[in-house]
């Protein structure tokens, strides 16, 4: 329960982010390209500390809280704070304690396929019912939200688990070139996905005339398909062409023209995220020595590429170049999914891990590890 509690605050933190962009704007007088930049600083720190924390320490209860404990007082310093680089820094502190609470829960998830699913599943059930009262706090300024999202991350403060996983000076990291091929991919996926996702809201308000609460619709639908496919993503095996079709949906939901184009694209954006991308991590998992081992990298290689995607999706919304941006948007999802497909189709046939003894000759699988 503390692991889903605190993936919920951490979903909520990235939910929060197309709602506060406008906002933010506004208030501290810059454009909402350059607003962006909270989403850059928060998730840049993410991905560092998740790339780097697996391989100095182990999981544990104490970590857990006093990442909680950071996280709370982050977001309610960036609700008392007036200066924007006051607030990209707090924002950053929080993006730190954010990939402390994410590293831990996922890694723990990835032990066994129902964690995972449970995991998977916490990130749009939480985005479904958060969209709507984030983008209504928004009308009262980022305050309110920061001061929600302190609210929210109580839970993770006050509890702790029992960890489990194994600790870096036990682990032995697969060689595995495969996992390297999939790691890129999701990190491809993540940096095309946010240049336009985090602007989805401004974008719907400048070229559909939706307003904040309307636009929030589509975020909840998104949601709401996320959460349908992560229920089912345990039961398809080919998770290249879910995330391949993400592309097509991404662009229709700026070129289609039409508030409907807009909310069934956010639906199936979400669907078929989140039916793909456990199937990804399920891949990752099952080419590596201990299932844990990649949890971090994978998180730490996702948030870089939500790290530079909305600095380049900035560039082409202050540019007004909304078209152009779903278009590379759409191919670069697309050539994700293509890859994922690439390493699997290549991979057919063969066990996911050598047997125990040598490594199988061809392979890039380690000797098998016993199950624990």
């Amino acid at each position: 329960m503390p692991l889903l509690l605190a993936a919920v605050s951490v979903t909520a933190m990235f939910g929060a982010t197309p709602f506060l962009i406008p906002v933010i704007a506004e208030r501290y007088g810059v454009t909402d390209g350059f607003a962006a930049a909270i989403s850059v600083v928060q998730v840049g720190v993410f991905a560092l500390v998740t790339l780097t924390f697996p391989r100095w320490l182990a999981p544990s209860g104490v970590l857990f809280r006093l990442a909680g404990i950071v996280f709370f007082v982050a977001n309610v310093a960036s609700a008392g704070l007036s200066d924007f680089s006051m607030l990209l820094v707090s924002r950053g502190v929080a993006g730190g304690a954010a990939g402390v609470l994410t590293w831990i829960a996922w890694a723990d998830a990835m032990r066994t396929p129902r964690s995972l699913a449970a995991i998977a599943s916490a990130g749009p059930l939480t985005a479904l019912l958060a969209a709507p009262v984030l983008a209504g706090l928004a009308q009262f300024g980022d305050r309110a939200v920061y001061l929600a999202l302190a609210l929210v991350s109580v839970p993770a403060m006050l509890l702790t688990f029992h960890d489990t996983a194994v600790k870096p000076e036990e682990r032995r990291v697969s060689g595995s070139r495969s996992n390297r091929v999939l790691l890129f991919a999701l990190f491809s996926l993540t940096l095309f996905a946010t240049t336009l996702f985090v602007f989805e809201a401004v974008a719907a308000r400048d070229l559909l005339g939706l307003s904040p609460v309307a636009a929030s619709l589509g975020f909840s639908l998104n949601a709401a398909g996320g959460l349908l496919g992560a229920r089912l993503a345990s039961r398809y095996r080919r998770p290249g062409w879910w995330v391949a079709s993400i592309g097509p949906a991404a662009f229709l939901s700026v070129a289609g023209g039409h508030p409907a184009f807009y909310f069934l694209s956010m639906a199936w954006w979400g669907f078929s995220y989140w039916i793909g991308v456990p199937g990804v991590l399920q891949m990752l998992a099952d080419r590596s020595n201990e299932p844990g081992e990649r949890a971090g990298d994978a998180q730490g290689y996702m948030a870089i590429g939500r790290t530079i995607g909305p600095a380049v999706g900035g560039a082409f919304v202050d540019a007004s170049a909304f078209l152009l941006l779903s278009v590379v948007a759409a191919i670069g999802m697309a050539a994700s999914g293509g890859i994922v497909i690439a390493v699997q189709e290549g991979r057919e046939g063969l066990p996911p891990t050598a047997p125990q003894g040598p490594a199988r000759a061809g392979s890039d699988q380690p000797p098998n590890v016993a199950e624990q």
